[in-house]
């Protein structure tokens, strides 16, 4: 069964509750950035040469010097001219509803009839009477329609915002007519991808029509010329509204565009066939499914810097991918992952400091002086590696003593702070050794430690571990008895025992409602305190259990010492000793003498085994001094009835 954590379960329901308030609530509003944004980013990169822009601007107004409405003989004459260069389509984004001087009116009708490729454009309005009440629209004069003219709607669909960033929802819209096709279903929703901010197609003033030379040919030729407004301000002295509108660069540049130049964008879509369409409901669903999850599991290990990292590189990924789709002309709202993550961030991070912070200084306290302080972050990180009230574990258990410590206190019997002081050195220097080699120190008892590996935090190599510490330790005794001799008060080297070793265990908080310690039950517990206690009975530093041994394959600064009963166990253990130098192959032969003549009780080769182990004076020097003092004692006593090779030990 999965167990999810209270950090997990809080990521997953914040995930949620922001998915579902961008989705349904904040949704409109960030697609309609992401727009802004894509378009801003990656303009259209399609060819514009066919399109152009005949600006009645400002400049136009001073030249002709005339109030708007113009006459529309100058709309024909304007007609004449352009003609004369053989444009493509000659385009008015300009409403000729209502009837003006007849004369004018036919001069313009004439021009049209003349040209064959006017579009004209019409409107949406909205009309209310006694009869009827809706939307209607206002098309040009019959007369110029007859004339040939074509008509377009050129009414546009703005957001909320008043931006206009969609095609219009319309059939026989003016850019459509203009070119000659239509783009699509009329219920499928489709982005305006936009050429750049206001004046990005190439605009040529009306009043140039009218000076000699004032355009050239191929400005015009096989082109479609779009005519319309291009004024800060509305010319019509009777409407406010002027023909202006916010694009998706106004966020950036607060500038509006013309509305014939957002007609030449409508145009420019269809002449490259390069507008964006949405990506389907079911891919932006599996969309954000996938969001939730990785951002739900990134804020589950809620840490300030590196889940801000993390989740903001997710965001920054799907944006990419979001880039990616909009260049090969789909959309996707990939910025809704930043609400979403930044939501889920907040509430995973405010449970995270209201909650688990207390928990985070709970272990802390409990595991700073005896876990490396990378274990301690690993046990806050993941406070469930920690299971509270004992759980069986194989483990490694490790007892290091100071040997002859009562040699130490009569050395120092005059000055007891100098006492303190050379044990807190060793014990500082010892369990570092043990932190460095991801052990775990259970108790300080006066000069002696106690360490295990595998808990609180899960160690395969436990054995190994607890083997390469011992060896550190013996090396580090040396740097320890060169800075105690330093000032003076001893004059010999201080020596430890080590014992190792490997069983089942109970690990976890241990004691009274009131006191409890984080610490370690079993057998080998036991085991390794006597294994520490033969060190100095068999002339080694350090002594490891059979079970510690069968973990670690060969090793060249282990060898096998002896089969014993320690006190207290019925069982016999065959013991190794630990050398911080390799064994040579001479004292393994001599020690696989001694031992296959020691185990059969041949006195002699016993002890010429141990004296060329004594010859030798490396590794088993001391080892084989001691063991033959033990084999003269039974050459007088004689060996013990049965003998099967193992010794009992009397001692601790």
């Amino acid at each position: 069964m999965i167990k999810f954590g209270k950090q997990l379960k809080v990521s997953i329901i914040s995930a949620v509750l922001a998915t579902l308030f961008t989705v349904f609530i904040a949704n409109d509003l960030i697609e309609n950035v992401y727009i802004d944004t894509l378009n801003y980013l990656h303009k259209n990169q399609g060819q514009v040469d066919e399109v152009v822009i005949v600006g009645i601007d400002e400049t136009s107004f001073q030249a002709m010097e005339m109030q708007w409405p113009w006459p529309r003989e100058v709309h024909g004459e304007l007609v004449n001219q352009i003609s004369k260069f053989n444009p493509k389509s000659i385009v008015f984004d300009v409403v000729f509803s209502e009837p003006s001087n007849e004369n004018s009116d036919n001069y313009f009708a004439e021009a049209i009839s003349k040209a064959k490729k006017v579009v004209l454009a019409s409107d949406l309005s909205i009309r209310e009477n006694a009869f009827m009440s809706g939307v209607v629209e206002t098309r040009p004069l019959e007369l110029f329609e007859k004339a040939g003219a074509l008509v377009g709607l050129a009414g546009v669909e703005a957001d909320n915002d008043m931006v206009v960033r969609h095609f219009p929802p319309f059939d026989n819209i003016l850019s459509e007519i203009a070119v000659g096709k239509g783009t699509q279903e009329k219920n499928e929703k489709k982005i305006i991808r936009y050429q750049g901010s206001a004046h990005s197609f190439k605009y040529i003033s009306y009043f140039k029509f009218f000076m000699p030379d004032g355009v050239r040919k191929e400005e015009i030729e096989g082109k479609i010329v779009l005519i319309g407004l291009d004024v800060k301000a509305s010319p019509d002295m009777t409407s406010s509204q002027k023909d202006a509108f916010p694009s998706p660069f106004t966020r950036f540049d607060a500038t509006l565009m013309p509305g014939v130049e957002l007609h030449a964008n409508l145009v420019s879509n269809i002449i490259n066939n390069n507008s964006v369409f949405y990506k389907t409901n079911t891919f932006y669903s599996v969309l954000l499914i996938l969001n939730f999850l990785v951002i739900a599991w990134i804020c589950s290990s809620w840490k300030p810097i590196t889940t801000f990292v993390y989740g903001s590189g997710v965001c920054i990924g799907w944006m990419m991918l979001a880039s990616y789709y909009w260049l090969d002309g789909s959309f996707i709202n990939a910025l809704s992952s930043l609400p979403i993550f930044l939501l889920t961030y907040v509430s995973a991070g405010g449970h995270a400091y209201l909650t688990e912070g207390k928990q985070k200084k709970m272990i802390k306290g409990a595991f700073a002086q005896y876990l490396s302080p990378d274990m301690v972050d690993s046990l806050i990180e993941e406070p469930d590696k920690l299971k509270l009230g004992g759980e069986k574990r194989m483990m490694s258990i490790m007892f290091c003593d100071v040997r002859g410590f009562t040699a130490i206190s009569e050395a120092l019997r005059a000055k007891p702070e100098k006492l303190t002081e050379v044990i807190n050195i060793l014990l500082t220097y010892l369990s570092k050794d043990i932190l460095d080699c991801k052990g775990t120190i259970d108790k300080y008892m006066g000069d002696c430690i106690m360490a295990f590996w595998n808990a609180p935090l899960t160690n395969e190599n436990h054995q190994k571990d607890a083997v390469e510490t011992a060896k550190k330790m013996m090396t580090t005794m040396d740097k320890i008895n060169k800075e105690i001799q330093k000032t003076g008060d001893i004059d010999f080297d201080l020596k430890i025992g080590i014992g190792i070793g490997t069983g089942e265990c109970v690990v976890g908080n241990m004691g009274s409602d009131q006191r409890f310690d984080y610490t370690v039950l079993g057998d080998v517990v036991n085991l390794s305190s006597r294994l520490e206690g033969q060190t100095k009975a068999y002339g080694v530093t350090t002594i490891i259990s059979s079970n510690t041994f069968s973990n670690l394959g060969f090793n060249e600064n282990i060898i096998e010492l002896d089969r014993i009963k320690v006190k207290g166990k019925t069982e016999p253990e065959t013991i190794f000793g630990l050398f911080s130098k390799p064994i040579s192959s001479e004292e393994r032969k001599f020690q696989d003498s001694f031992l296959g003549a020691y185990r059969s009780g041949d006195y002699a080769k016993s002890i010429q085994a141990l004296n060329n182990l004594i010859s030798l004076g490396k590794n088993l020097k001391d080892y084989a001094l001691l063991i033959q003092k033990r084999i003269k004692i039974y050459e007088t006593k004689g060996f013990p009835e049965n003998w099967d090779g193992v010794f009992i030990a009397t001692d601790k």
